[in-house]
């Protein structure tokens, strides 16, 4: 069995390759919890995307004076065998 540092090892990886290693800003570990069965990790990172600013309409940005950026959560299912990521999804 994998432990939980290999677990964000294989997430943070996957995150960087599925994002083609573009620099992920702020890439910070928000949750990790071994699942009852204990057959998979779940790891939740967190990232700032300076695209999103730029992606709201006018309107929504004037929303966020605080200057902001905003963030992205994604969370990734890791095989606790194999530090495979079997699943990931976008959460809030």
């Amino acid at each position: 069995m994998i432990d939980v540092k290999q677990a964000v090892e294989s997430a943070t990886s996957f995150a960087k390759y599925i994002n083609e290693d573009k620099e992920l800003e702020s890439l910070r570990v928000e949750e990790v919890e071994l699942s009852e069965d204990e057959e998979t990790w779940h790891v939740k990172l967190g990232w700032d995307d300076p695209r999103l600013v730029d992606a709201k309409p006018p309107s929504a940005q004037l929303t966020n004076l605080s200057g902001q950026i905003p963030r992205i959560y994604k969370m990734f299912y890791v095989d606790a065998e194999s530090g495979e990521v079997k699943k990931m999804k976008k959460v809030t």
